[in-house]
């Protein structure tokens, strides 16, 4: 440690924020991203696209909650399109309702229009 740094503490050591981890066996992270298990069926996303559907109001929130799911330079590994990380996905919906719990589309609605009145 020089002059004028800050001394590091204990979960200092090793810490890199910018750390990149893929190849390093972190499951979820790099290339080999997410896990198809680990999101909830076609049939649950299916309601809650209908629901969405049927209020027109809500379309510019939707749209605009999904933009920042999606991964940054989501172009640059596979599967080579702008969809939301499976275990992001996996990780908001388990701390939200626990990972033996299963939403319903009209929890969906109501946090989209909890975004929609605070932005």
């Amino acid at each position: 440690m020089g002059h004028g740094e800050p001394p590091s503490s204990p979960g200092d050591a090793g810490h890199h924020r910018h750390a990149t981890f893929s190849g390093m066996g972190v499951s979820g992270v790099g290339p080999n991203r997410g896990d198809p298990g680990m999101t909830h069926d076609a049939a649950f996303w299916f309601h809650c696209f209908s629901a969405i559907a049927r209020r027109p109001h809500l379309w510019f929130t939707a749209l605009r909650q999904i933009a920042r799911a999606v991964p940054t330079r989501w172009w640059t590994r596979p599967p080579f399109a702008p969809i939301p990380d499976p275990t992001y996905i996996r990780f908001r919906l388990e701390t939200a309702y626990g990972s033996h719990s299963m939403p319903r589309a009209d929890d969906v609605v109501r946090y989209l229009e909890w975004c929609r009145a605070a932005a």
